[in-house]
């Protein structure tokens, strides 16, 4: 059994992560400024309020609970830190030298690190891959190469063991507003629930995209190898060939004739897409081992539906 504690394990992915670590039988806390997607796990973990850009209060969860793995999910998201950039900021950058300073003092062993596909700028090329460098024109993308950084500078420093994920658009039941990227999970989640759902961007946009279970999989895979890992920073993406919004609503219509998915975008939003790159390499991954369990769109798309329907308190957004 790892003690872990989770920054933002209240949110999406943190609390999908979260539920995988109970199963497999580990002592989970999360600190988070509220509980939202972590109701089924009520009683089962720790929980701390408190916010990850309060230095104080991290250092004092960490002194508190010693856990051995830190996994750092908080953060303002891509549309809400545009929108606020002195708040994205604060919370996505600021935050992060305490975080790993505090992390250091309490001996923690390992710290993962929630990176993005937002991490590479427009200029990437037609593929990805972590060795190129693509400067990033979001705040949000600019705050995930920091956090990359830092977690390299502090793992050759003190021998903390770190990795950090560049996840595609990661999608799944329960993932709510927030990121300009949110479109490729509620052009699901809404005809799921039976709702009509605007696109915010063009029928030809396009983004990678990783299924929430696969990426809590390939982020528990990285982390039981961290010893034998030549690398620390790792793209995280289900399918081989990222697929257009369009193609993405057909597969929704497929399994679910009739579904009302229009496409209304905002240009806002369409500009901060479009600033990322259009897919993305997992060769690092797939050279230690790592195989997504759903790399068809169809199959994602069904296995999604399912969850929300047969889940509804849990997933319903």
């Amino acid at each position: 059994m790892t003690t872990f504690l989770i920054t933002g394990g209240a949110g999406f992915i943190g609390s999908w992560l979260c539920r995988s670590l109970l199963a497999d039988g580990h002592d989970v806390t999360v600190m988070d400024t509220r509980r939202s997607h972590l109701l089924d796990a009520a009683g089962k973990i720790k929980f701390e309020k408190g916010d990850i850009s309060s230095s104080e209060t991290v250092a004092e969860v960490l002194r508190k609970h010693r856990p051995e793995t830190v996994v750092h999910y908080a953060a303002l998201l891509s549309a809400d830190a545009e929108a606020d950039s002195s708040l994205g900021y604060r919370t996505n950058i600021a935050s992060i030298w305490p975080l790993f300073e505090s992390a250091r003092t309490a001996e923690v062993e390992s710290v993962l690190f929630a990176s993005s596909n937002a991490a590479y700028g427009p200029d990437v090329g037609s593929v990805a891959e972590e060795r190129i460098y693509a400067i990033p024109t979001t705040i949000y993308g600019i705050s995930k190469i920091y956090g990359e950084m830092i977690g390299t500078w502090f793992s050759k420093k003190y021998g903390i063991r770190f990795a950090a994920f560049r996840y595609a658009s990661v999608i799944g039941p329960g993932r709510g507003l927030g990121g300009a990227s949110a479109y490729t999970s509620l052009m699901i989640q809404k005809p799921a629930q039976g709702e009509a759902y605007d696109v915010d961007v063009r029928e030809s946009s396009r983004l990678p995209i990783v299924y929430v279970k696969d990426a809590v999989g390939a982020t528990l895979f990285v982390y039981r190898n961290l010893r034998r890992a030549k690398q620390t920073v790792f793209n995280v993406c289900g399918l081989a060939r990222s697929p257009t919004a369009v193609e993405m609503a057909r597969a929704v219509r497929r399994r679910l004739p009739g579904s009302e998915i229009r496409f209304r975008p905002k240009e806002e939003v369409v500009k901060i897409v479009d600033s990322w790159a259009r897919n993305s390499s997992t060769r690092r991954l797939s050279s230690m081992g790592w195989k997504p369990q759903y790399p068809d769109l169809d199959g994602l798309v069904s296995d999604f539906i399912d969850e929300v329907r047969g889940n509804p308190k849990v997933y319903r957004i």
